[in-house]
């Protein structure tokens, strides 16, 4: 669970056969009637703050229930008609009424308890610290104000998160799995995929450096402080290796080589012989 980041890293674990949970593919919606993100072309969701992962845990687990209200309703162009009912904590999750979006986060929910239940080991991938908060829950927004047409500009106002609330949010994160699984290794990692763009009155790759330092310090401190909990390096291995090396030409993507090699090592430091596949599996 995490960024787009954490999209690469299951393609590259899926590729090794190695079956990895939520199985967003088995969300149960009617294309007609609703929207979820990119389903069913790309099975994957992004959660790109500790903010909005923490409160994804905490929803599958029934700690939090989002109220039967709690959408925005935006103009839209949809297969409905341009009136749409908005999740404000998943990315892109449009339904034709308030009924159809209930149905369908229930769904949601449903889905990422039976993979939550399934895994065996976890891999959380954290992004930025740039967060909107909604401002009638006091709850992150899943992304920024108006993206793919949706709401947030009246709703939302932007937050610069630091290292303590952030460390809050992943030590509650790593404490609510180690309660119902007690002995799965919990692996963190800084999405080195840099902001596109920034809402703070500096430039961008300021705010980018800044905010994966602050995510870095963090998942330090957690590895610290929790038994079985790893810091996997991957934003090191990327940036390390430079800008022509390691990144697409948008100078933001990770190329899918060094993913692989990323997944490589991972697999080199966790895995025994006899349980890492080989590329040809």
């Amino acid at each position: 669970m995490g960024s787009c980041f954490a999209q690469e890293i299951r393609r590259a674990l899926t590729s090794r056969q190695i079956a990895c949970v939520p199985s967003y593919r088995n969300i149960s919606f009617d294309p007609t009637q609703a929207i979820v993100d990119e389903l069913p072309r790309q099975e994957h969701m992004n959660f790109y703050n500790t903010f909005t992962v923490r409160l994804q845990v905490e929803q599958m687990l029934g700690l939090w229930d989002q109220a039967h209200d709690d959408w925005w309703q935006v103009k839209k162009r949809a297969p409905w008609g341009p009136i749409c009912f908005q999740d404000p904590y998943r990315r892109g999750i449009f339904a034709k009424s308030p009924q159809v979006l209930r149905k369908v986060i229930e769904s949601i929910n449903g889905e990422m308890r039976v993979g939550f239940d399934a895994a065996t080991a976890f891999i959380f991938t954290f992004g930025m610290t740039e967060v909107f908060i909604n401002k009638s829950s006091g709850k992150a927004a899943a992304q920024k104000p108006l993206y793919r047409g949706g709401g947030g500009m009246q709703e939302t106002t932007l937050h610069v998160s630091g290292f303590q609330e952030n460390y809050a949010n992943v030590m509650a994160t790593v404490d609510m799995v180690r309660q119902h699984k007690p002995d799965a290794p919990i692996i963190l990692t800084v999405s080195p995929v840099a902001l596109a763009r920034t809402f703070q009155d500096m430039d961008v790759v300021t705010a980018s450096t800044e905010g994966k330092s602050v995510l870095r310090a963090v998942l330090g401190q957690v590895c610290r402080e929790r038994d079985n909990v790893h810091y996997l390096p991957s934003f090191e291995l990327v940036t390390y290796g430079g800008l022509a090396r390691s990144y697409r030409e948008d100078l933001r993507h990770v190329k899918k080589s060094v993913v692989e090699e990323i997944v490589e090592q991972f697999f080199n430091a966790y895995f025994s012989p006899s349980q890492a596949p080989s590329r040809g599996n």
